[in-house]
């Protein structure tokens, strides 16, 4: 027997728990979790088979004591059902993090890049001077607006 006597496998859980909260990513993360929920070998199908394997047994050394056996019978049910609503849970486990990981790298990579907005949006010194000489002043504006009336919208004739 270990150090620890008949606690080992509360030990070993704590070993799993310490796994879970050092994981760095969605893929240490599900390794870890696997210990837990691996449908034949985790810690979660183990205590289910004990705890309906305890009720089975308070059951067959006392018939009277069926109301304690009964509960042990609901706990192993209740952890098949914690079971059941994480199965198939490893590809999301994986996943955990990647969202907000990739957002930081893109992040990180655009404030490493060098600013091009500002060249993107200037004018051009050719283009600025071509702008300004097809301006119309308020003359030209006044002068175009009586030679050329505006049009109404509305149908055609």
């Amino acid at each position: 027997m270990s150090v620890l006597g008949p606690y080992a496998a509360g030990a070993e859980l704590l070993r799993i728990t310490d796994r879970i909260r050092a994981a760095e990513n969605g893929a240490d993360l599900q390794r870890a979790v696997d210990h837990l929920l691996h449908p034949k070998h985790g810690a979660l199908e183990r205590v289910r088979e004990a705890l309906e394997v305890a009720g089975e047994q308070i059951h067959d050394l006392d018939n009277e004591a069926y109301d304690l056996a009964y509960r042990f019978d609901y706990a192993s049910e209740y952890v098949r059902g914690a079971q059941s609503e994480l199965v198939n849970s490893e590809a999301k486990l994986r996943r955990v993090g990647a969202t907000s990981r990739d957002r930081a790298e893109a992040r990180k990579r655009s404030s490493e890049l060098p600013d091009h907005r500002g060249a993107a949006l200037a004018t051009s010194p050719a283009a600025a001077k071509a702008k300004v000489l097809s301006a119309p002043d308020s003359e030209t504006a006044q002068s175009n607006a009586a030679v050329h009336p505006p049009r109404a919208s509305g149908p055609r004739r």
